[in-house]
């Protein structure tokens, strides 16, 4: 693996089907614990004050487009120990998937599901208690993405099959502002917080099926589009790194029934100019991105693939590929749906000192 890495630098992965979370050790490569979780974990967030990760548990069993029962869990990792410390239950809420902190405020958002009474929105947990103190609608049935804005006064977030993306006013002082798109994936900022990018449309079942597949690129103070970039396939997740490389993972389709997906795409572009630099291979249906080592290097992870690929953004060329559990979807999706193997990310510097 890259001596870039400093030594005690960690990958967390969680295995959505595996019911696990994984770390590998980066200046290696290899995978040095396995901790069992709750089932269905979909995405990652790392305090770095606290040294803790949070997990979300989206379901019970299952994935997005068929599942059973919804999950109402946020778990706590110790990044140190390996250890789940604490589970938080956001009860009556449901479907957890969005994490984002605002660490200035201690506060992290989680997006949770439509239930009965009110739709979809975002919840803030007080990171100092683990309880939840706020609740912000997106105006949306399912608002699976989210971003929050560098000065944590609002907050983004992407709707899937809805056709809008949400502004969310986090002073509580304007209502819910609608970004139109054909349907909604993967969102990311730009580091000054003045372009939100969407990839667009939904990858599953898409509102409308000729809508191009493409990033919008949304000026944030108008919330009107500056530009559309075009994309080779349905894209997934978006990413800005340090270095402003705009990263975009991409679903090509197969023209097999029984394995609908062929290897996916990153697509690599300038988040400023939206110029194309360049395309590279990666695993089966990518899901989630995270960048580290000042932007040089890509972490990529791969739903049916099970996999993370490991990505020099300098050279636009793969370094390794790491392995997780897939697991099994389990209950009644067991034997007619795909494993959904690694999803979250995230990087764990070492410790001060180490």
């Amino acid at each position: 693996m890259s001596t870039s890495f400093p030594t005690g630098a960690e990958l967390a992965v969680l295995s959505q089907s595996g019911h696990t979370l994984s770390f590998f050790d980066l200046a290696s490569g290899r995978r040095s614990d396995i901790v069992p979780v709750l089932p269905e974990g979909h995405e990652l967030c790392f305090d770095p004050v606290r040294r803790r990760l949070y997990a979300s548990h989206t379901y019970r069993s299952g994935h997005f487009a068929a599942h059973d029962e919804k999950g109402h869990e946020v778990s706590v990792i110790d990044v140190d120990t390996h250890q789940v410390v604490e589970v938080i239950d956001l009860a009556p809420e449901h479907g957890p998937h969005a994490l984002a902190l605002d660490a200035a405020a201690d506060l992290l958002y989680v997006s949770v599901e439509e239930g009965p009474a009110r739709p979809g929105g975002l919840v803030a947990i007080d990171l100092r208690t683990n309880e939840v103190v706020a609740r912000y609608s997106a105006d949306a049935p399912v608002p699976h993405w989210a971003v929050l804005a560098p000065d944590g006064t609002a907050a983004y977030t992407t709707n899937k099959s809805a056709l809008f993306a949400s502004r969310i006013d986090l002073t509580g002082r304007t209502p819910v502002r609608r970004i139109p798109v054909p349907g909604s994936e993967g969102l990311a900022l730009s580091p000054r917080g003045d372009r939100l990018y969407i990839a667009t449309p939904t990858a599953l079942s898409p509102p409308d099926p000729t809508a191009p597949h493409a990033v919008k690129v949304i000026d944030t103070t108008t919330l009107t589009t500056l530009a559309t970039i075009a994309l080779p396939a349905t894209p997934g997740p978006a990413h800005v790194t340090g270095t402003g490389k705009l990263l975009v993972g991409c679903w090509p389709l197969s023209g097999s029934r029984a394995n609908p997906f062929a290897e996916g795409i990153l697509s690599i572009l300038d988040a400023e100019t939206y110029r194309y630099l360049g395309e590279l291979n990666v695993g089966i249906t990518p899901i989630n991105i995270i960048s580290a080592v000042e932007g040089h290097l890509a972490f990529v992870s791969h739903l049916i693939a099970g996999t993370v690929t490991v990505v020099d953004l300098d050279a636009h060329t793969p370094v390794t590929t790491l392995e997780v559990d897939l697991g099994d979807p389990g209950g009644e999706f067991s034997k007619n749906t795909h494993n959904q193997g690694a999803h979250g990310l995230a990087y764990i510097p070492p410790r001060a000192g180490v």
